[in-house]
């Protein structure tokens, strides 16, 4: 599965993003994997990657400074308002639903709420109707 050209912007942000990447293509490909030619396609689907990342955010959120986490919420919502469908869907329901469930688990989401951009919340709203997941104001 090809990466989009937006990924590397996205985990230049920082490096807890970059290694928490680097880190499940490693896993994906397995253990034999430096045996073999290194295939730059072998990668997870972008769904899984950014899940991934939605949760590494939000489980190390103390990690990010409010300039990287303000960075990668707007590159989110860039690709879900701009990009193509299968980017914005990927952003939605790997990124957004992993942080929908750190914040279950946790993580202070009202933190970032404001960084959060109209498409991307619309989704986040979106997602607690359909699990039964009451909206607090702060998220309206």
């Amino acid at each position: 599965m090809a990466t989009p050209p937006w990924w590397e912007e996205l985990i230049g942000v920082s490096e807890v993003l970059a290694n928490a990447d680097g880190a499940g293509i490693v896993a994906w490909r397995g253990p034999a994997a430096d045996m073999v030619e290194e295939d730059e396609d072998d990668v997870p689907p972008l769904t899984v990657r950014l899940g991934a990342l939605g949760r590494v955010f939000g489980e190390q959120s103390a990690e990010f400074i409010p300039e990287q986490s303000r960075r990668v919420l707007q590159l989110l919502e860039q690709i879900q308002a701009e990009g193509s469908h299968e980017d914005g869907e990927a952003v939605a329901t790997g990124f957004f639903e992993a942080l929908l469930n750190a914040w279950d688990n946790g993580f202070d989401l009202s933190s970032v709420w404001a960084d959060v951009g109209p498409e991307s919340r619309a989704y986040c709203r979106a997602w607690n109707d359909f699990t039964g997941v009451e909206t607090p104001g702060w998220m309206r």
